[in-house]
């Protein structure tokens, strides 16, 4: 059963666990609780809750620090939960950051080509608080696997390494928020899409959705994709040769025969 099903036959049963999938090295696991999603994880690198906001321009680099320094000595709260209480972030930013996240890895997970699939029941109260309907994450998922291939064809996967152009730095007329500075400033040629995304603390995606806009603005460019190679077609059988046609003179008893004709034919002319 593909992983997609697997996860609407669980919502609809209402189960508790945890579904793991391997694709080779590639690892994800999704957690349900009473059928409802509680979590997703990806072995690939994940995008950091507190860069993702500094970025975002919802939080201060300076705040970041604050906050990760209370989390040491409350080790049991999330960063997330400590930057609310600091009032530094709404609910609604680390919530939006957390939604992401999630569909990004259930995208990732959806993206695998043959995976082993497992699930693991537990009760209830074992598994993670329980999150958004199964139906909506697997609908976010989907569209960005749609997103994704779409990026692919304009710039590239994960490996392309954008550079600058000679207009880096924006006219007046163009405004940049503060997602694209941040991408812009991590640009230098060398690092890939995905070394990006994970130094400003976006997903893949996100990260990659904004190359693509810097190279609608004339500020950076990237390597033209490689086009599928063709099919290579069959070279066609040579055309069997056209029979010549029958030479005359290639029977001897003909040759005789025309040479006596001929013969006959110059006697009468002498007379």
């Amino acid at each position: 059963m593909e992983i997609a099903a697997e996860l609407r036959d669980l919502a609809g049963r209402g189960a508790s666990g945890s579904l793991e999938a391997v694709d080779g090295d590639v690892r994800g696991t999704v957690w349900v609780r009473e059928g409802r999603i509680a979590s997703a994880t990806l072995s690939s690198p994940t995008s950091a809750l507190g860069m993702r906001l500094v970025n975002g321009g919802k939080l201060s680099l300076t705040n970041l620090g604050s906050a990760l320094a209370t989390q040491q000595q409350y080790p049991q709260m999330r960063l997330g939960d400590v930057l609310v209480r600091m009032g530094l972030v709404t609910r609604q930013d680390v919530e939006a950051v957390a939604w992401e996240q999630l569909c990004d890895n259930v995208a990732g997970i959806l993206r695998m080509t043959d995976p082993v699939v497992t699930f693991t029941p537990v009760t209830a109260s074992a598994a993670p608080a329980a999150g958004p309907a199964v139906a909506d994450v697997l609908a976010a998922a989907t569209t960005r696997l749609s997103r994704w291939q779409q990026i692919v064809r304009s710039i590239g996967g994960p490996d392309t390494v954008a550079s600058l152009t000679d207009a880096t730095f924006p006219t007046p007329d163009v405004t940049l928020r503060p997602e694209e500075w941040a991408v812009l400033c991590r640009v230098d040629g060398r690092r890939s899409l995905m070394s990006i995304a994970d130094q400003a603390g976006f997903t893949t995606l996100e990260a990659a959705s904004i190359v693509e806009s810097l190279v609608a603005a004339g500020l950076v460019t990237v390597p033209k994709p490689a086009q599928p190679v063709p099919p290579v077609l069959a070279t066609p059988a040579p055309a069997a040769p056209t029979p010549a046609e029958p030479d005359l003179f290639d029977d001897p008893s003909a040759l005789l025969r025309e040479l006596s004709e001929l013969g006959g034919e110059s006697r009468r002319r002498v007379r």
